[in-house]
């Protein structure tokens, strides 16, 4: 095998595992859902209900 060969296999198997790698998370990306109107009086609505 010559260089352009071994660079051109590289190249293939680098871009056939980018599938499988893991995606690191955005450093500005919010974790905590904010909760809707709706969702508060939901929430609300069964907050202490006996068959929990």
């Amino acid at each position: 095998m010559d260089e352009y060969q071994i660079n051109q296999l590289i190249k293939g198997l680098l871009r056939h595992s980018q599938g499988y790698r893991r995606v690191k998370p955005s450093a500005n990306k919010s974790y905590v859902k904010r909760l809707t109107q709706r969702d508060r009086e939901l929430m609300e609505c069964f907050r202490n209900q006996p068959w929990k």
